[in-house]
């Protein structure tokens, strides 16, 4: 397993965005990185994947599998060891919600997501199933960056 050092220190990119997600906000994160500099005790919000489940589709070329697993685990995210099934009553029953989704979307109530490499042959025929989305994984990276669970495309 990758050590947040290792991310770290092979893109730069994802440290910044590993140390946002795992502090819950990007001004406690660099008041994290400059402890040098005083800011007024804020608390933290919950982890950006608070409340989301993710599975690993396939393998990963950018970043490798690892490091998503990583950043998944870090930013508070929960990984599934088998492919959610949409139709499923465990799936169906879940009440979980996203704190960093869009308010008023319905990405608040969906916290599955199947990941997928967009370089892979995969495509998904549908992105949305009940509670179950599929999303490429420069999605995910790109709701790191914004510290929110950003709109999945269509393709």
């Amino acid at each position: 397993m990758l050590t947040s050092q290792q991310v770290c220190a092979s893109d730069p990119y994802i440290c910044r965005s590993l140390l946002w997600a795992s502090c819950g906000s990007p001004e406690l994160a660099l008041s994290q990185s400059h402890p040098d500099q005083t800011r007024p005790e804020q608390k933290p919000l919950p982890p950006l994947f608070d409340g989301c489940f993710f599975y690993m589709l396939g393998s990963f070329r950018k970043p490798p599998k690892q490091e998503l697993i990583q950043l998944v685990k870090e930013g508070g995210g929960q990984l599934l060891n088998r492919q959610p099934k949409p139709d499923s009553d465990v799936t169906q029953t879940l009440d979980t919600a996203a704190y960093h989704a869009q308010p008023g979307s319905d990405q608040v109530l969906c916290p599955q997501y199947i990941l997928y490499d967009p370089q892979s042959s995969y495509k998904p025929q549908k992105v949305r199933v009940g509670k179950v989305w599929s999303a490429p994984s420069t999605w995910f990276l790109d709701c790191i960056a914004a510290f929110q669970l950003l709109p999945v495309p269509e393709h």
